[in-house]
């Protein structure tokens, strides 16, 4: 069973006639074999209140036995308790996701929700970024949140399960001794580019701590298992698309 722990559903400015739909984005990747699919709102980035863009993954995990809702959770907002708590309270949910460089908020501000995920057993993943800066509009520019930060944070609380999402592979092998040395940090695979960037991480000693993520529909789901499949092993291969997020997230 493939395991995809970043995917989305939603408009987003750079998707110019791709379907977003989450029964478009969960056929794209089934398409590939994927049959888990953990998938948040790509609206909540631009959302005053990314809380409201929660009920389309709900309703979309609702539907399809395969779709994970992941719920964006900003804790700058008085109502995040409410929604943490609603998200423990449903079936389907392993894993939340904060988007701190679109809400404009350090992690130390998240401390509290963070201590809450990890008593609920809930993972967090915290998106690093949705879309190269490079890309932007230059009205509308969001920086690539510090993974530093999420470091720091996973050291602030050692038994929460955390996720670095959609890093650079340039980053992760900045981090890669972090991510090896502490036991709940992971990092997914979405937007490791480049030739041999996933062996790279692998061979620096994180392969059981990577995660596979497509970032569909943002990214095309080929390229998304194309960077997998090249030049790895096959129980490396089965680790990153299975193993290790079934073992994290109790799949």
């Amino acid at each position: 069973m493939i395991i995809d722990v970043n995917a989305w559903t939603g408009p987003w400015p750079a998707l110019v006639n791709v379907p977003y739909e989450a029964a478009s984005v969960r056929a794209s990747l089934r398409e590939y074999g994927v049959e888990c699919i953990f998938m948040a709102p790509l609206a909540a980035a631009w959302s005053a209140n990314p809380h409201l863009c929660n009920s389309v993954v709900y309703e979309a995990a609702n539907e399809y036995d395969s779709i994970r809702p992941v719920p964006v959770i900003d804790p700058t907002l008085p109502t995040w308790r409410g929604e943490i708590e609603k998200a423990a309270g449903y079936r389907a949910i392993r894993m939340i996701k904060l988007l701190p460089g679109y809400g404009g908020y350090d992690l130390t501000v998240a401390d509290d929700l963070l201590a809450e995920a990890g008593r609920f057993n809930l993972t967090v993943m915290v998106q690093i970024r949705i879309e190269d800066p490079r890309r932007h509009h230059p009205l509308a520019q969001v920086p690539d949140f510090p993974v530093q930060a999420v470091v720091d944070a996973a050291k602030r609380h050692p038994n929460l399960k955390l996720v670095i999402g959609g890093a650079s592979a340039a980053v992760l092998r900045e981090f890669a001794a972090q991510v090896r040395d502490l036991p709940g940090l992971y990092a997914d695979t979405s937007q490791v580019d480049g030739v041999d960037s996933v062996k790279m991480l692998v061979d620096a000693g994180i392969g059981g701590k990577v995660l596979f993520g497509s970032h569909a529909p943002v990214f095309m789901p080929a390229a998304a298992m194309a960077r997998v499949l090249i030049d790895l092993h096959d129980d490396t291969v089965v680790g990153i698309l299975e193993d290790n997020a079934s073992g994290l997230l109790s799949v």
